[in-house]
């Protein structure tokens, strides 16, 4: 049950800060903008590939 709880917070948050972006885009930026930003080298890319894949391997394959 927690973990479905926490799985909705994320959730929220998520398009929370998505909702914002669109409406003030000075604010923040943009989700995608920040992703790419983040995962710009091939070594941040590997291990947000290996960091989906823990999570969904420990969270998501039940």
């Amino acid at each position: 049950m927690i973990v479905i709880i926490g799985f909705v917070l994320v959730l929220m948050v998520t398009l929370g800060v998505v909702v914002v972006t669109h409406v003030r885009r000075d604010l923040i930026a943009p989700v995608g903008e920040t992703i790419a930003y983040l995962t710009r080298t091939r070594v941040a890319r590997i291990a947000a590939v290996l960091i989906w894949a823990w999570v969904g391997w420990h969270f998501l394959a039940r």
